[in-house]
């Protein structure tokens, strides 16, 4: 990792402080976050009221971790998640992470499942659900399960092509038995694909659930990414109308400070898989609901609430996406397209490869491993060094420059990123790469030799 730091010039990044959109470095500049933690800062490095938050747990010696009592704070986040949802998703099970939320959706949906003797999981290619060995298994976007053995088997799992419609129906029908029987347990997507910044055509979530409904298959709909307001609504799903049987979220929910994660579901699964005394308790975790993780998840749905910044992610993505297509307008060919919703989008750059193979051959270089990673890598380290901006970029789509601002951004802060992208382009991305081939020579040629 400290290799691919120096590599995108971030490895000598001595960070003194955040608040806001704003990382202060102790070479006194100031760098403008565009990447938000990968969505985790939604509100913005140190929000005030999270740090009030935090101080009013530690002032009154809030209890943290109780396990066999009920914890107040844990029943107040699950009850004000749901204000934020459509009914029936009331019940949740709090987690640290989003791949632990994601493991605890499919777990509870094989206990609903497995007794009809169904045993495999729906999902998209390309997708990202988390490391963990569950929903590792269901995770293409990037070579991320080589190496594993997987939490189910890959002869379990069955894949169709995101934002396909008529490829899940066709996918289930061929799963289908002649007395109608399937047995796939669940089918989980992501509402906006958090690798590729994919926006589904219209109604294909609601025709998604639809069709999990109409064959007894469980939907799950993977937020962790895109939910809590990022895309402008709570959740990226709550463009259509559909409610999915479970939803997944984290990142923002813990306010930038804590790890918090919750599944969210209805009563009715909830009871069918743990609605007893005997394995009620078959699923849980050690820092499951920590009572500051929930103070502070709690004020980070106030905040969203009382600040108005779900709306504020709708408005302000309205004007990220109109500079944006400006830019395309002005530079067609190096800007593809424009991609996303809210304050989760990204622009596809036109890499003419054979431009940076003229420059240096990676093809003995373990560096570089596609000229796109060279390319996409040169942008990203431009916009640092020269202009103060942190944006990133996915390995399962090298093509994409991704900008994720916390949701407090304002129309001054994406002027300064499309003045920067300007900037860049302008110039040529030939120009970019050569500098940041240049900046890693000592690197190439020592790979080389």
């Amino acid at each position: 990792m400290l290799q691919i730091f120096d590599i995108l010039g971030f490895k000598d990044m001595d960070i003194k402080g955040a608040e806001g959109l704003d990382i202060w470095l102790k070479d006194g500049r100031t760098v403008l976050d565009f990447s938000a933690g990968l969505g985790v800062v939604g509100l913005g490095h140190n929000h005030p009221r999270i740090l009030e938050a935090e101080r009013k747990c530690h002032e009154r010696k809030i209890i943290d971790c109780i396990k066999i009592a009920p914890h107040k704070l844990q029943g107040a986040l699950a009850y004000n998640l749901s204000l934020f949802l459509p009914s029936p998703l009331t019940v949740s099970f709090f987690a640290v992470s989003g791949a632990e939320a994601n493991e605890a959706a499919m777990k509870l949906s094989e206990r609903v499942q497995t007794p009809k003797g169904k045993d495999k999981f729906l999902c998209m290619r390309g997708a990202f659900h988390g490391k963990t060995h569950g929903p590792l298994s269901l995770t293409t976007a990037t070579d991320v399960q080589s190496g594993f053995l997987l939490g189910v088997p890959k002869e379990n799992v069955i894949y169709v092509e995101y934002g396909d419609i008529d490829a899940m129906r066709n996918a289930i029908n061929a799963e289908t038995d002649r007395r109608g029987r399937n047995p796939i347990i669940a089918a989980i997507v992501e509402p906006i694909n958090g690798t590729t910044c994919e926006v589904p055509p219209s109604g294909y979530l609601r025709e998604f659930a639809e069709l999990c409904r109409e064959n007894d298959i469980l939907s799950i709909f993977d937020e962790v990414k895109v939910g809590m307001g990022r895309s402008g609504r709570f959740c990226a799903f709550q463009y259509e109308n559909v409610t999915p049987d479970i939803v997944t979220l984290a990142k923002t929910l813990g306010g930038g400070k804590r790890e918090v994660a919750a599944m969210v579901t209805s009563q009715g699964l909830f009871d069918r898989a743990y609605g007893n005394k005997q394995d009620c308790n078959l699923h849980s975790s050690s820092f499951s609901g920590l009572g500051e993780s929930c103070a502070v998840a709690i004020e980070t749905l106030n905040i969203l609430q009382e600040e108005r910044l779900i709306e504020n992610a709708e408005r302000l993505g309205h004007y990220l996406s109109r500079r944006l297509n400006e830019l395309k307008k002005k530079y067609p060919g190096q800007i593809v397209e424009v991609r996303g919703r809210g304050l989760f989008q990204a622009i596809r750059l036109n890499f003419h490869q054979d431009l940076v193979s003229k420059i240096t051959d990676i093809s003995k270089n373990s560096l570089f491993q596609t000229y796109q990673t060279v390319l996409i890598g040169a942008v990203t380290r431009q916009l640092f060094e020269r202009h103060n901006i942190l944006v990133h970029f996915q390995p399962g789509a090298r093509d994409l420059l991704h900008f994720m601002p916390p949701f407090i951004a304002t129309e001054r802060h994406v002027d300064k990123l499309i003045a920067a992208l300007d900037d860049t382009f302008s110039k040529g991305i030939a120009d970019a790469t050569l500098r940041f081939v240049t900046q890693n020579m000592k690197r190439v040629f020592r790979d080389l030799t």
